[in-house]
């Protein structure tokens, strides 16, 4: 039998018509597909020159919350950061899973990268997805944030918002573009999407704006595509970095369950908590 994360369908039709027939496709974009992803990134790259435009005193705040935080000894380069891997994306690539992190941190702001997850976390991420999932995380997973918005540590979002109060417009608005994105992302791709971290995906969480706006997408997406559900392909999971992920994995993993299957039973019973019923 074919593994689940090798699975292909040889004519590339709908995404919903694959999904009903069991089976996903993941086999390059055909034209109309790549030029919708292309329209989707290049509408992301837009808003993130329109936010940083409209928050010209957002660089000067982050530079006061890093000296608050103790986290001076970095050099702030970008202060809200469009992921430049999306650009490495062509109508050949083979996305096999849409990952959503929280925002960028120290690494994925400097002006060098601009890349998402790419500090310990998302080289924790690429060894399990290789070694696990056999899923190459550079060249076959699209990254995403549930806000672009840069701080060293999520958590310091909050701080940054009470030092710029003009940042929680765009900070909440910026959530709200990135919830359309997943599902929007997911037809175009076929795949299924990885929700990296819960804690703060919650009301009067750090990412609440994003969990609202992901409900409403992924309804308004159901109703477009008839009877496919598009978000029983999402799955939801703790984070990587801390050994959360693993030590949770752990804890919950059957005897009698493979890591895929463990991993897919879990992230699936943790759906509930971004998409409740």
């Amino acid at each position: 039998m074919v593994p689940w994360f090798s699975r292909r369908v040889s004519n590339r039709r709908c995404y919903s018509v694959a999904i009903q027939r069991g089976s996903r496709y993941t086999a390059g974009m055909n034209q109309m597909e790549y030029r919708r992803f292309a329209a989707l990134r290049d509408d992301f790259r837009e808003r993130v020159a329109a936010w940083s435009a409209a928050l010209p005193g957002l660089a000067e705040a982050q530079r006061q919350l890093a000296l608050e935080c103790g986290e001076a000894a970095y050099l702030l380069e970008t202060s809200i950061v469009y992921n430049r891997a999306l650009d490495d994306i062509t109508a050949q690539s083979d996305i096999e899973w849409i990952v959503v992190a929280d925002n960028p941190g120290k690494r994925e702001q400097e002006a060098a990268m601009n890349r998402y997850l790419v500090g310990r976390s998302g080289l924790v991420a690429e060894r399990f997805f290789g070694r696990e999932l056999g899923v190459d995380f550079r060249r076959q997973v699209a990254i995403i944030n549930k806000t672009p918005v840069h701080t060293p540590k999520t958590t310091q979002l909050r701080r940054l918002t009470v030092i710029h109060p003009a940042a929680r417009a765009i900070l909440e608005e910026s959530q709200r573009f990135m919830a359309a994105m997943v599902p929007a992302l997911q037809r175009v791709f076929g795949a299924r999407v990885w929700v990296m971290g819960l804690s703060e995906v919650r009301p009067r969480g750090l990412f609440e704006a994003w969990q609202q706006a992901l409900v409403q997408a992924y309804a308004q997406a159901r109703h477009d595509a008839g009877q496919h559900n598009l978000a029983s392909d999402l799955y939801a999971f703790n984070h990587f970095s801390m050994g959360s992920f693993a030590t949770d994995l752990k804890r919950r993993r059957r005897a009698d369950e493979s890591t895929v299957q463990a991993v897919l039973r879990i992230g699936a019973e943790n759906r509930a908590r971004i998409l409740p019923q």
